[in-house]
């Protein structure tokens, strides 16, 4: 086990609590700007609904009808701005976005929908988007039901193949500008004083402890009314409605072989996606009311067969069926309190809340709602609460970072799996699998994971089970030919750094299957 060498007897001027996208953004963000920063997460970096999504960075097309055209303009500016800062991570992705004639909007609402679209963003990098023949989409998808197929829609939004990375890389840009970073630390209590919160309790691998700080951000996400809890004084109201979205993964579907299909569901008019990723096709996703919180999420049966029913609809000729299901998961979306029937209405917006305006408890703010796209911005407004509270003028302090993480190698190409994984460190790591014996090999026969990067994700990216190796580092568990034996040998090679002997290798072995079953659920 290792120790977390975390001083608690330092003060932080900001302890934010919550590792997901938003966290991570807000970490990078404050160290950036020179505050003593703590970041506290109880399991690991992007592992909760970060991690459970559909895996794409847009703009949110559909919240045009809703007229939330500063959320729109937002996330388009987001998404330009993370396909610039972590290129590999963040990847264009043309879609298809079909219109049938019983469907609710005729394709001149589409296609006027789809140039304010490109409005909005002020062009930017990516392709404009185009009104496709009938023919010509057939040949993109050939599969694609023609009946009643009335025109066809091409655009380009982004996708993160490893959102999980892009939340660990924000992490680990905080910890080169100077910010403690901590995963598997639970917050388990608040520091009071006087009305006050001075400080957390926290329990995880390196023990218990007790931290001071001038301000706490609770940044939880799904979690963030559980934490509120946790202060200890009447019961808080609730900021938060959970949406939970389920996902299934099938085999890449010949069907639709290239581009990423947006579709308006026939059932209930929902949209959906039908998305390329990682050699395989994600489907999804629902939208349902949660109802046991966020660490039960799971893809229900209804859900399961509603992704595939319309699935079979729109692509009548891939001959999807439950067989062809290689796993589901299903993560709790976090959106700001709904009272509403339709969620698919509810705000995707976030809100900045203060306590002692709303609670009467000082030093505590939550950062509520938002989405992963826009994750950046959503911090620096946070970030520019967190001054105005701290009265504090922030300036932006450069410090030493541990390598540089955009040196190009030499003369050798990096691969397009470790560009997707590692986004901006990827040269960094194609060096460290060259630099000792073996480490480049794979970690078993048919695993395109190298037994370096084992290594590495203990040594430089603070994994400590074999979770955070082989979903949230490298990926492996979500390969279409992942074979349980891969955990034994991941585990024996982490064994090295972590100093487990042959009972801790067991039981991580043990633990982590436990946690492959509840995160990519077969169904």
């Amino acid at each position: 086990m290792l120790d977390w060498d975390l001083n608690t007897d330092s003060h932080y001027d900001l302890a934010i609590i919550g590792g997901g996208i938003n966290g991570c953004a807000l970490a990078r963000e404050a160290a950036r700007a020179g505050l003593r920063t703590l970041l506290l997460e109880r399991r690991d970096f992007g592992a909760g609904t970060t991690s459970r999504s559909t895996r794409l960075i847009h703009g949110g097309l559909r919240y045009l009808e809703r007229f939330d055209l500063s959320l729109v303009r937002a996330s388009l500016r987001d998404r330009a701005s993370l396909l610039r800062e972590f290129p590999g991570q963040v990847q264009p992705l043309p879609f298809l976005l079909p219109v049938y004639g019983a469907d609710s909007r005729p394709p001149w609402y589409v296609g006027s929908g789809l140039l304010l679209y490109r409005l909005l963003g002020a062009g930017g990098q990516l392709p404009p988007p185009r009104r496709l023949s009938v023919e010509e989409c057939g040949r993109l998808v050939p599969g694609l039901d023609r009946k009643g197929l009335r025109a066809c829609f091409e655009y380009h939004d982004c996708q993160a193949v490893y959102p999980e990375r892009l939340a660990l890389e924000m992490a680990l840009q905080a910890e080169d500008a100077g910010a403690d970073i901590r995963n598997h630390a639970c917050v388990n209590g608040f520091l009071i004083r006087r009305s006050r919160v001075i400080g957390l309790r926290f329990e995880g691998a390196g023990g218990e402890g007790e931290v001071r700080s001038s301000l706490v951000v609770n940044a939880a996400g799904a979690w963030a009314d559980e934490v509120l809890a946790r202060v200890g004084r009447q019961p808080m109201r609730p900021l938060l409605t959970l949406i939970n979205g389920a996902h299934v993964v099938v085999p890449r579907l010949e069907a639709a072989p290239s581009h990423a299909v947006y579709r308006e569901a026939r059932s209930d008019r929902r949209p959906f996606f039908i998305v390329p990723w990682r050699g395989l096709h994600l489907i999804g996703t629902t939208e349902v009311r949660s109802e046991d919180g966020p660490d039960r999420a799971t893809p229900g049966e209804e859900e399961v067969r509603y992704l595939l029913d319309e699935t079979a609809a729109l692509l009548p000729e891939a001959g999807v069926t439950r067989d062809s299901v290689l796993y589901a998961y299903s993560g709790s979306r976090p959106v700001l309190k709904t009272g509403g029937a339709d969620l698919n209405k509810a705000s995707r917006g976030d809100a900045i809340v203060n306590h002692q305006r709303r609670d009467g408890i000082a030093g505590l703010l939550t950062m509520a709602g938002g989405k992963l796209t826009t994750a950046q911005s959503f911090a620096r407004r946070t970030l520019t609460r967190v001054a105005a509270v701290l009265g504090r003028a922030l300036t932006p302090v450069v410090r030493p970072v541990r390598g540089d993480a955009s040196a190009p190698l030499g003369n050798g190409a990096v691969s397009a799996r470790l560009s997707a994984v590692y986004g901006p460190r990827a040269a960094q790591v194609q060096q460290f699998l060259s630099s000792s014996p073996g480490f480049a090999d794979p970690l078993v026969p048919g695993c395109e994971v190298a037994c370096g990067e084992v290594h590495r994700a203990v040594r430089e990216e603070h994994a400590l089970t074999l979770g955070d190796i082989l979903l949230r580092r490298t990926g492996a568990a979500f390969a279409a030919g992942y074979e349980p034996g891969w955990a034994r040998t991941a585990a024996e090679v982490a064994a090295e750094q972590l100093l487990w002997n042959e009972d801790e290798i067991a039981a991580a072995v043990s633990d982590f299957e436990a946690e492959l079953a509840r995160t990519l659920v077969r169904v």
